[in-house]
């Protein structure tokens, strides 16, 4: 049968007054009620409503949805519960958009009773949507949708469809005089939520959807609102798109049903304005008119008044259009007031900012450095559970091939480890690139100190095992063979394994009791935990260096909180006369965190990498140590490895440096070994010597093994290399220089370059004549990249080479080479002039460095060899660390096996 027009309407609504909408009596049936969504949010509507779901429909499927307000039966199709005679009012539609028009003729088909449908289903078919309204208005039922979050009448006590107000609604639903329309289902809670902290609750709320068809628009929306005698003003919130609103403040001008009621508005979108297609809902589509700007207009020309001024409050009696949602409350007051009307309740809160979690790493002015507020059940529980979680965490992936650590530039050849170039990183320490290695920035200088304690700590070795070393260089081991034969025994030594987990135990005890740096008096509580965990009143075995560490805790100059936590610490056992558990182990952990610790808040570096902190330095530093070339005749070696406390302040670069060149480092020798040490650093994560350590990590070995596997995976074509350019460099010197760092060398270096490149010249015309094609070439010229231009330079020879004129450093070799590659070409020995590559410097650093001890006797060429491969260890270890650390924070078990598909056998 063919319902009436509804007056002042040219078409159908059975709805007279909000208050009729949903009702304490109205009865439901949800269709898809087993779906994902639904049957969460069905059984909070059903409890909160007093039990008004009476069925639900699954297709196919018959059981029960279980509430805390009783079950509710579950039948195939609405037939079904029809024949079962169970009577219902309202029918939920949860289906997807494709299926929503074929549920609504099943709902009106079967169902003479059926008075509305809620649509929460978003983005139902325009064309479906258009069948929706034709067979709704023959059947005089009424459509709330598509895309709505739910329907409230909260006098009643009652909420149907879907999530609105969320899982306790009974928070945001508070008895009131405003009814809410809004095209958002989500901002139709948070108004209400804004609304109730200046004391107004509601009578209707209602998430009218944003799809194209808004089937209870605006104009029908404010008729009921008009009838319904517990509703004294509205507050609407409206997106862009349609023409509802002007068709309702027009037919409000045409006095068709006598609206009177003020309205506060907000609309929003102005940036969907020059759009071409739906972002958001589906029906926020400005189309010609029907943008942002344009609603706005119609409203402030509605009201008489322009947009809400907290500065400058004006409103009409008509109502006021806010800018932000934020000043609902106060608009309302004032509308409220110009009406002549109270709000319902007191106020209660404010809409102040009321933050839950605070960064206080980043320094802010006082106005807006908010105080931070205890968050309110379950929220506070789940905060303090993330607050104890710190660090950065990383998505856990297959690794191989892969690093968050080192990449090459393949254009400039440059790598970098942590986004800095190692053209940069050749101008810091050891002891500030091992840090940085793991921390992904430069240590405070504060720091510095304390890490040179530790790592010359940790080069304090029993000269006996040195006994195992000599025995593997006899054997004729390469020096990554005997260092490694000692970083195997280290495993993951028990002191290491203690100070991991006094690290562990000390970061947990700073979150889980809140310590930042707010913090200006620590909580008994802690005490307490200190003594009962920590502490002990059983003897401590102390040691020359757990004082040593004790004394530098104490006198550390660095004000931070975790310093500040274990200075604490150290004092209270002091007062009560008690002992630290494992104090040695105890002082190591406290240092990594007083180091690593903002790292670790900024979210660099992973927990992880903090609490392993001291076990990198560890075998770095042993790497170090048992990398000696003539330990018998190298007393600073000696004096280093003893187990004298008084040693430890030096910077660990020149330590290192004494240990392969047995001297101390002059200021220019030190330019020149960080240089050696900065270049080796990395050379991407495709390298030999890192796809060593990675597959280790990749089969779950300990942090020593996978240096090991570091160690293994170098040899005499990658590490050991260098020394053939030493040689080639010998035999072109072999006349001798004195000095090669003097400038007045008195070498005609253009004449013994000439000399070299027409015997290449020969040699290579004689091999190419012979048939022969891999002939020798001449090491550290040229590169598969710099190359075919009329000169070719090598970016990263030519910074260091411009480093070292900036310091006024010279070698003769270095200079030798550049005369080299111009003679070659003069000779027609090459068609162009070839760079002077990054091995070049290498090579010529080396040759300089241990120049005056070959020469003289001190030293042989297999040492030489020893030690220019020795030097490549000392930086790719310190590069590798980052690669390891990355690894165990990214990598997955066996992530570098190959797939079988992609290995071959040959015959």
């Amino acid at each position: 049968m063919r319902q009436q027009k509804t007056k002042p309407f040219p078409y159908f609504i059975g709805i007279h007054s909000l208050e009729e909408l949903v009702t304490k009596d109205s009865r439901v049936c949800v269709i898809n009620i087993l779906g994902n969504e639904s049957r969460k949010v069905t059984p909070v509507s059903h409890e909160y409503s007093g039990g008004n779901v009476v069925a639900g429909v699954q297709y196919g499927r018959k059981g029960v949805l279980e509430t805390k307000a009783g079950n509710i039966p579950v039948y195939s199709s609405i037939r079904d519960v029809i024949q079962s005679g169970i009577f219902f009012d309202i029918g939920v539609i949860y289906l997807p958009p494709a299926a929503v028009g074929q549920a609504v003729a099943e709902l009106v088909t079967y169902n003479e009773a059926l008075k509305r449908i809620i649509i929460v289903t978003e983005k139902v078919p325009t064309r479906d949507s258009r069948n929706i309204r034709f067979v709704c208005q023959e059947a005089g039922v009424d459509v709330i949708g598509a895309n709505c979050l739910g329907v409230a009448n909260v006098w009643d006590h009652v909420r149907v469809g879907g999530a609105l107000a969320g899982d306790h609604p009974e928070e945001a639903l508070r008895q009131g005089s405003v009814a809410i329309h809004s095209n958002s289902g989500n901002f139709t809670t948070t108004i209400a939520e804004y609304l109730r902290t200046a004391g107004f609750g509601l009578s209707t709320a209602v998430s009218s959807g944003k799809d194209v068809y808004i089937h209870f628009a605006l104009p029908e929306f404010l008729y009921a609102a008009q009838n319904d005698p517990r509703t004294k003003a509205i507050a609407l919130y409206v997106e862009p798109g349609g023409y509802y609103e002007r068709q309702a403040l027009d037919w409000i001008k045409e006095r068709r049903f006598g609206f009177n009621k003020p309205i506060v508005v907000c609309v929003t979108g102005r940036w969907k304005k020059d759009i071409q297609r739906s972002c958001g809902h589906a029906g926020a589509l400005a189309g010609s008119g029907d943008d942002a700007i344009s609603k706005e207009q119609w409203f402030d020309d509605y009201f008489g008044v322009p947009a809400y001024d907290p500065d400058n409050p004006r409103v009409s009696k008509r109502g006021v259009r806010v800018a932000s949602i934020q000043h609902f409350p106060e608009a309302m007051k004032a509308v409220f007031e110009a009406i002549d009307e109270s709000p319902d309740y007191a106020a209660s809160g404010d809409l102040s900012l009321k933050p839950w979690i605070s960064d206080n790493w980043l320094p802010l002015p006082a106005g807006l450095d908010i105080p931070v507020v205890k968050a309110m059940s379950p929220y506070d529980h789940q905060i303090r559970e993330i607050n104890i979680q710190v660090g950065a965490n990383y998505l856990r992936q297959s690794m191989a091939d892969k690093s968050g650590a080192s990449r090459m530039d393949p254009k400039t050849q440059v790598s970098e480890l942590h986004g800095k170039s190692i053209l940069d990183l050749s101008n810091y320490t050891m002891e500030e690139n091992i840090y940085f290695s793991l921390a992904k920035v430069m240590p405070d200088p504060a720091d510095i100190p304390t890490i040179n304690i530790l790592l010359n700590l940790f080069l304090k070795i029993e000269e006996r095992r040195m006994e195992l070393v000599d025995l593997a260089r006899a054997n004729g081991c390469t020096p990554n063979a005997y260092i490694g034969s000692q970083i195997a025994l280290i495993g993951d030594k028990p002191f290491l394994a203690r100070a991991r987990e006094a690290t562990r135990v000390l970061i947990n005890m700073i979150r889980e009791f809140e310590i930042d740096e707010r913090t200006s008096e620590f909580p008994a509580a802690l005490d307490i935990f200190i003594t009962t965990q920590l502490l002990t009143s059983e003897p401590v075995r102390k040691t020359p260096v757990s004082e040593l560490l004790l004394k530098e805790i104490k006198r550390c100059p660095k004000k931070s909180f975790p310093i500040r936590v274990i200075q604490h610490i150290i004092e209270l056992a002091e007062s009560k006369g008690l002992q630290i558990r494992d104090n040695y182990e105890f002082f190591l952990g406290g240092i990594a965190i007083s180091m690593f610790w903002k790292p670790m808040l900024e979210k660099r570096i992973s927990r992880q990498v903090a609490e392993d902190a001291v076990t990198y330095f560890y075998i770095i530093a042993r790497i170090v140590a048992y990398s000696v070339i003539d330990r018998k005749n190298n007393s600073y070696w000696r004096e280093l490895i003893d187990a004298k406390v008084s040693n430890l302040r030096s910077s660990f670069t020149e330590n290192a440096f004494a240990v392969l060149f047995n001297r101390k480092p002059a200021e220019s020798e030190l330019f020149e070994f960080k240089a050696l040490i900065g270049l080796t650093l990395t050379n991407g994560p495709g390298t030999l010597s890192a796809k060593g350590a990675k597959e280790s990590v990749s089969a779950r070995n300990h942090i020593a093994t996978a240096f090991l596997g570091f160690l293994t995976n170098t040899g005499l074509a990658h590490g050991g290399n260098g020394f053939e350019a030493v040689g080639y460099l010998l035999e072109q010197f072999k006349g001798g220089v004195a000095d090669p760092g003097n400038p007045d060398h008195g070498l005609d270096l253009k004449k013994m370059a000439n000399s070299a490149a027409r015997a290449y010249r020969d040699y290579k015309k004689n091999e190419k004549e012979s048939g022969e094609l891999q002939y020798a070439r001449i090491p550290c010229i040229n590169h598969p990249v710099f190359k075919g231009n009329d000169i070719n330079i090598d970016p990263r020879e030519e910074y260091i080479r411009g480093e070292f004129n900036k310091r006024s450093i010279h070698n003769v070799f270095l200079d030798f080479y550049h005369h080299l590659v111009e003679e070659l070409f003069f000779e027609g020995a090459t068609r162009n002039i070839f760079c002077v590559n990054i091995d070049a410097v290498l090579a010529v650093i080396i040759l300089k460095l241990v120049w005056k001890d070959l020469q003289e006797g001190r030293l042989t060429t297999k040492m030489v060899q020893d030690l220019s491969f020795t030097q490549f260890l000392y930086g790719r270890a310190i590069g590798v660390a980052a690669e390891i650390a990355d690894h165990r924070d990214r990598g997955t078990d066996m992530d570098c096996r190959t797939p079988q598909d992609r290995v071959q056998f040959v015959l």
